[in-house]
């Protein structure tokens, strides 16, 4: 997809261009590599119809992921260009104008003006929900102010930014196709059992006729279906809104927790998280977070329970005077591979170098494991589908062959 930008270099001269990208995660990352900070995004040939009118509304309103993504990023560009804090503030400010983060950036500039920290600034806005940071760009934030540098702190945490919503995009890039197989295979089946299959029902009404077992039972859901059609969609309709409910209700985290517990999909889910995690305390580690405060961030972003528990169990471990890399070991939470990394870096000092190596190969793992859960979605459905569909083929033939007492 093609994507219209306005961004600036390291100097702060403006530039202006299209970029070639996936996703529009994928077109900042692009742009971050060639050392350009994007101001404003948008396709340069947009999908007619709603979905273009609400993504649009959505842009305009400028509040979403890759809106402060893009934010941090000119924030990092105009302090590393030697613009002060203050007037930083004030360009972010003034260039949304309208939209959503206004409000929130006026506050933060509003507190530093009286005299506050900006890491804290920033923390109340978060913890207002007006800006919807994570609480590591906070911690990176107070970091590059213990350091001196500002701008590479915030970088990073735009580099961390991009990459979950990399992951995200992705992800969900990858299952669309499935959801949207399995959703037409299982409307093809309905259309068939509420329309098609009926209409041979209403021949053989009235005939003494000795069907197959499976003509019987595919006339007979036909039959139940025709007569109850309504009754069945509403059904259906209630079970989309309690299932919707019960989302709600149990919450994502839960879910995917219980996901995470399967065969195939739990492993990719698994691996996933590595690669997150593991991303994320390199990236506090290289900021100099100290590293219980990394490990207590890192564990609270974590969506998978199971590991935000054996992280906070490491922070105790740690606490008590033991090497990163053997609580990570007696917790299960790296394979051998990457420990050895770890207590590589430990000997050298290069703690979250390595752990960044380590996130590197997670999800280059995390990608291969998607690409073969795809690949197996795909086909899974085409034959669970295709052979319900051959069985109602199947059944129907049968029946008309017995109604004209063809024998084989």
């Amino acid at each position: 997809m093609l994507f219209n930008y306005e961004a600036i270099d390291g100097s702060g001269a403006p530039q202006r261009g299209a970029e070639e990208a996936e996703s529009e995660a994928g077109a900042v990352a692009q742009l971050a590599r060639r050392g350009l900070t994007a101001l404003t995004l948008r396709p340069a040939r947009p999908d007619a119809g709603g979905a273009n009118v609400l993504g649009s509304w959505k842009r305009r309103e400028g509040g979403g992921r890759v809106a402060l993504v893009l934010m941090v990023r000119e924030l990092a560009s105009l302090l590393g260009a030697g613009v002060t804090l203050e007037e930083s503030l004030r360009t972010l400010i003034e260039s949304r104008r309208g939209l959503a983060l206004e409000a929130p950036l006026t506050g933060v500039l509003t507190l530093v003006l009286a005299g506050e920290r900006f890491s804290s600034a920033v923390r109340k806005q978060s913890e207002s929900g007006d800006l919807a940071l994570p609480s590591y760009v906070v911690a990176l934030i107070s970091a590059g102010e213990s350091t001196g540098d500002l701008a590479a702190a915030l970088g990073r945490a735009a580099e961390q930014l991009e990459f979950d919503e990399q992951v995200r995009a992705e992800t969900s890039e990858a299952l669309v196709y499935p959801i949207i197989l399995v959703l037409a295979g299982a409307g093809a089946v309905l259309f068939v059992f509420s329309f098609v299959v009926p209409r041979f029902s209403k021949l053989l009404a009235g005939r003494q006729v000795d069907l197959p077992w499976l003509s019987a039972a595919v006339l007979g859901i036909g039959d139940y279906f025709d007569r109850h059609g309504a009754l069945i969609g509403i059904a259906l309709a209630t079970a989309a809104v309690l299932g919707a409910s019960a989302w709600k209700a149990i919450g994502p985290v839960r879910i995917r927790g219980a996901l995470s517990r399967l065969p195939v999909l739990g492993t990719w889910i698994r691996q996933q998280e590595l690669s997150r995690w593991t991303g994320m305390l390199a990236l506090m580690l290289q900021s100099r977070v100290p590293i219980l405060t990394a490990l207590d961030l890192t564990a609270q972003a974590m969506t998978l329970a199971e590991v935000s528990n054996r992280l906070r169990r490491t922070m105790g471990d740690i606490g008590r005077g033991e090497s990163l890399s053997r609580s990570l070991d007696e917790y299960g939470l790296l394979p051998a591979t990457a420990l050895s990394m770890v207590r590589v870096g430990e000997r050298t000092g290069n703690v979250g170098v390595m752990m960044g190596h380590v996130a590197t190969h997670a999800l280059e793992q995390n990608r291969r494991l998607r690409k073969r859960l795809v690949a197996l979605i795909e086909p899974a459905a085409i034959i669970v589908l295709g052979g319900i569909i051959a069985m109602i083929i199947v059944g129907v033939m049968l029946a008309l062959t017995s109604l004209s007492d063809v024998k084989f």
